[in-house]
């Protein structure tokens, strides 16, 4: 069995749009604006190993363009069932403790959650902590 890689971890968060919100107002914003914020603190920069953004295609393919249309229906007729989640947010670091870090700095507190409560529907969220196993490429 590959052994669990003990140098790092991630979280997972598979975030959704504020209501009301389009589609492509979002993720031009998340991407651009709120990367910028979010990135631009002290905390994020000394402890987190990368901060990664994952836009879904499941809710508006032609604005998702990551994975395409066919991807989509191949996934369908395999039998997946497709969440609705407008995008996910990868953040890496040497520990869980760290990446919590982030979310509880008081810089955090003051400069993100403001921009974030206009962005995301917080309440539908959801996290997932990632053990990474060691496979190929080591």
């Amino acid at each position: 069995m590959p052994p669990l890689r003990t140098d790092r971890v991630r979280l997972a968060i598979l975030v959704y749009r504020k209501e009301g919100m389009s589609t492509e107002d979002f993720h031009t914003y998340w991407r651009t604006k709120h990367a910028e914020i979010f990135t631009g603190i002290a905390i994020v920069k000394r402890n987190l190993l990368r901060y990664e953004q994952l836009k879904s295609t499941v809710t508006d393919v032609v604005m998702k363009a990551h994975i395409n249309a066919t991807q989509i229906g191949q996934l369908k007729t395999f039998g997946f069932p497709l969440p609705d989640f407008d995008g996910m947010a990868i953040f890496e670091g040497e520990s869980y403790e760290k990446i919590m870090e982030c979310f509880t700095d008081e810089e955090y507190n003051r400069v993100v959650v403001p921009d974030e409560e206009g962005l995301f529907d917080r309440k539908r969220s959801v996290a997932i902590p990632l053990d990474l196993v060691v496979g190929l490429g080591g």
